[in-house]
């Protein structure tokens, strides 16, 4: 069954899509064949990165994960996932898999939510690669202090939502 956000994005392609028609009939052609390269692509990918986290689920013990970034670690759990995730070296496919392995283990949704921010704002390994030889670390140690924040916040607003509206 698709999903609203599904539904919603596939309107959007299509609205885009009878744009470029209108625009020139061959950037239709040209834009599906260059979906269907990038499908065929990135398909292999994300079916070893799911089959992995599969795997990597069942043999990652769920106690140390539940412990230390379970639903009732709270603060301690919101900054231990923040913290780790700014140090995941790794694209999407990497990282959401390993997401999923952490929800399967008993990590909280709050944590979780900590980790994926701090994964996409803080990136210490983009700061290493890119940030410092391009931009000198000044300009780096200004950003990350002002961005490491923002992973435990998100984490600590998702918990109040959770306690707002249970049901999310």
């Amino acid at each position: 069954m698709l999903s609203v956000s599904t539904l919603v994005l596939f309107a959007i392609a299509l609205a885009l899509a009878a744009i470029a028609a209108r625009k020139n009939p061959h950037l239709v052609r040209q834009g599906v064949m260059l979906s269907v390269e990038r499908f065929f692509a990135i398909l292999p990918r994300i079916a070893l990165a799911l089959t992995t986290a599969g795997f990597v689920g069942k043999l990652v013990p769920s106690g140390p994960i539940a412990h230390h970034i379970g639903p009732e670690s709270g603060l301690y759990g919101i900054l231990i996932a923040s913290l780790v995730g700014g140090f995941i070296p790794s694209g999407p496919i990497v990282s959401f898999p390993i997401v999923v392995v952490l929800l399967q283990a008993g990590a909280g949704v709050p944590q979780v939510v900590a980790f994926l921010s701090a994964w996409s704002v803080v990136a210490i390994h983009r700061a290493l690669i890119y940030e410092i030889p391009l931009m000198g670390w000044r300009f780096c140690a200004m950003r990350i202090m002002v961005s490491a924040p923002l992973a435990p916040l998100s984490g600590l607003f998702a918990e109040g939502l959770l306690k707002l509206y249970p049901f999310v």
